[in-house]
């Protein structure tokens, strides 16, 4: 192949590429609120008849378009009643946000991207075209098990996915941490916030980390305590996010009080009076074999008397192996808890 149409070729796959990563235009993106669309049940033979369902998405086109529309709506109860509207479906983010003791006992994966979680049922199973995804840990290593679609009887019968035929297990995580590590922030946080524009990037650019990035707060911006609830401490957790699933990527920001409760552990069992979040990113989506596409995106949100607020700031959806490379990600959030003001805001 000459010179001339190897770079002919790079072309078209870049603009194949972009073609992708814009499908958010795509208006078929709700078709499964309103279409007759292919259900498969999943279960165990213990479970009762009233089984679950899990998405079928009939390519990565739909998918990625329904993401887009979610993506839209903004906010998690909208997101919430999008997914009641799938006949027999829970979600991931459904159970998860039960916060009970056996919601937690359940879900022992925290998955940090709400779009995602939304569409994911209880059992961490989605499909797209022939492929069945179902995440899970195996031996302490987080997993994403790719199973072709003809196997869906074994898995209604119980069959765990890794005595599946033909599966293709992936890790999706650092091996020896736990599912989607924390990381403390070093160095980027100012206390209280600046008054600097939140797109405003320092000079050098992110370390490559993986996961979720924050800390815990438990003070003030005074010093003073939180104020605890009936007696028990009170803390709020903070971070950005960086996660992958093979077929999906993305980076976000998230904020929730919690509560030390007597049984459960730290719980979000209590509301924040008024939180404010904003973030900026910019840096890469990768995709072997295409060019590197830049990205620059930016959110806001805000909400009173809740418990959590977050937001995906960039993601992205390709058939196999995309990731959400981020250069540079501000994050900046102030929160209102009985009074007592706390705010942030990292620069890196």
């Amino acid at each position: 192949m000459n010179i001339k149409n190897r770079n002919r070729l790079l072309v078209i796959a870049a603009v194949a590429g972009l073609i992708g990563m814009n499908s958010c235009k795509n208006d078929a993106g709700l078709d499964l609120l309103t279409e007759k669309h292919e259900a498969v049940q999943t279960g165990s033979k213990n479970e009762s008849e009233e089984s679950q369902n899990w998405l079928v998405f009939r390519d990565i086109k739909m998918f990625e378009s329904t993401i887009a529309k979610l993506a839209s709506l903004d906010d998690n109860e909208l997101l919430s009643q999008w997914a009641r509207k799938n006949k027999g479906f829970v979600s991931w983010e459904a159970v998860a946000e039960g916060d009970t003791v056996e919601s937690k006992e359940k879900v022992k994966i925290d998955l940090p991207d709400p779009l995602l979680a939304t569409v994911l049922n209880k059992d961490g199973r989605i499909q797209i075209a022939d492929t069945i995804f179902q995440m899970d840990i195996l031996k302490e290593r987080p997993v994403l098990y790719a199973i072709p679609s003809r196997y869906e009887k074994d898995l209604k019968n119980g069959e765990s996915p890794a005595g599946i035929r033909d599966v293709v297990m992936h890790s999706i995580g650092l091996t020896l941490l736990p599912y989607f590590p924390k990381w403390e922030e070093t160095g980027h946080v100012s206390i209280p916030e600046p008054k600097s524009e939140i797109c405003d990037f320092p000079g050098s650019a992110v370390f490559p980390w993986w996961g979720q990035k924050g800390d815990l707060i438990y003070t003030a911006n005074n010093g003073a305590e939180l104020s605890k609830d009936n007696g028990r401490q009170v803390r709020i957790d903070y971070h950005r996010w960086r996660v992958g699933f093979v077929f999906y990527s993305s980076a976000g920001v998230r904020v929730k009080l919690q509560k030390n409760t007597r049984l459960g552990g730290w719980m979000s069992t209590i509301n924040m009076n008024q939180v404010n979040i904003q973030a900026c990113s910019r840096g890469d989506v990768l995709i072997p074999g295409l060019p590197t596409i830049p990205y620059h995106a930016q959110v806001s949100a805000s909400a009173s008397n809740t418990n959590k607020i977050e937001r995906t700031v960039k993601w992205s959806a390709a058939p196999f192996h995309v990731e959400v490379l981020p250069r540079n990600f501000n994050f900046r959030f102030s929160v209102n808890y009985k009074g007592q003001q706390i705010s942030r805001f990292i620069r890196e």
